[in-house]
């Protein structure tokens, strides 16, 4: 019985802690006038360059002349 419990205890924990990360877990309301009072620092997202590809040392084809 005990095994029972600590498994639907499990199983609800993740289920709860899966729904929060989807939601964005975020519950705060807004100030007076519609505006929030914190300012936003989330995370950003990683802005990067076109990588190169290196040469697998394959053969490849010129260029054309």
């Amino acid at each position: 019985m005990k095994k029972l419990l600590t498994i639907a205890f499990t199983l609800l924990l993740g289920a709860t802690l899966s729904f929060a990360q989807a939601t964005g877990g975020s519950t705060d309301k807004p100030a007076e006038g519609g505006k929030k009072t914190t300012t936003k620092s989330g995370k950003k997202a990683h802005k990067g360059g076109k990588k190169s590809k290196k040469n697998s040392g394959g053969t490849t084809t010129p260029p054309p002349k």
